[in-house]
């Protein structure tokens, strides 16, 4: 099987979470209001051996719902650096959490990196990353469904990184060109799969790629073989799970269909990495 100009990559995802409370008086904050939680996930890349992300401001883009115009509203948030590493296949840490006003839709999102965000190579080296002029002051991410903040209901939104087209190397310096996804955290469906033998038993699988036209995904199986993306529209997946080359097993690839939402089981489970032939 072969791959062209595959980098390796990781997700982040930050999950937006709109919570809408009943008001006790004028002076309540909750009073048409949802609460709005920030967290940070990640899918793991597989050339960096560490990836420290410094976000420094979160904002979003809302409208009201009886006026077109927008504004951009900057979240209660202190700024913070994350080991992205760390957060794999659903592992979440929160960001933010505070109020925000009910019957607005979010349009999208705007990042702020610091600039002490950095990589650890695998080959031990630490590298900055360094970003272009085009998101100095913030990087826009437009959602594939806008989200309208509803009474009594709790909504989420996602935002999903692909380091594998984001992170590039130009002479001997690392650059930050985001590729992002954003959406409605109700949105689409997970794909969940099962390998064997599972990374606690022998490091079998390098990464797991599923790829539609125009998304390319990777992360890392967990130590139970267990590996999932999230956010996908239904059709079908191309699922490459590419072999570990210092070990007798060897690249297998299948399709798989979503036609449905929530998290999609693949079969059989666990699946069983072919050993090469001698």
């Amino acid at each position: 099987m072969q791959y062209k100009n595959f980098q390796r990559g990781f997700i982040l995802l930050a999950v937006l979470i709109f919570t809408l409370l009943p008001a006790c008086d004028d002076n309540d904050p909750s009073v048409n209001a949802g609460r709005l939680r920030v967290k940070l996930t990640d899918a793991t890349d597989v050339t960096i051996k560490e990836l420290y992300l410094q976000i420094q401001e979160i904002s979003v883009y809302a409208t009201d719902t009886a006026n077109a115009e927008g504004e951009w509203i900057k979240l209660e948030y202190n700024g913070g650096e994350y080991d992205l590493l760390k957060l794999l296949n659903g592992r979440q840490v929160q960001l933010s959490e505070q109020y925000f006003p009910a019957g607005k839709s979010i349009q999208s999102i705007r990042l702020v990196f610091g600039h002490d965000s950095r990589i650890e190579t695998i080959t031990d080296k630490t590298h900055a990353l360094h970003f272009p002029p085009e998101i100095v002051e913030g990087a826009v991410i437009d959602l594939i469904e806008p989200i309208t903040i509803r009474p009594n209901i709790i909504s989420g939104i996602v935002i999903d990184v692909n380091a594998a087209l984001s992170v590039r190397e130009s002479n001997g310096n690392y650059f930050l060109h985001p590729v992002v996804r954003a959406f409605p955290e109700a949105y689409g469906s997970s794909l969940r799969g099962y390998i064997s033998p599972p990374p606690r038993e022998i490091n079998a699988v390098s990464f797991v790629a599923i790829i539609r036209d125009p998304d390319t995904l990777l992360t890392y199986p967990d130590a139970d073989g267990m590996f999932l993306f999230p956010g996908l529209p239904k059709g079908s997946w191309e699922v490459h799970l590419v072999a570990n080359p210092t070990t007798a097993y060897t690249d297998t690839a299948f399709i798989w269909n979503i036609d449905t939402t929530g998290i999609v089981d693949i079969t059989p489970r666990p699946i069983r990495m072919p050993r090469a032939f001698n």
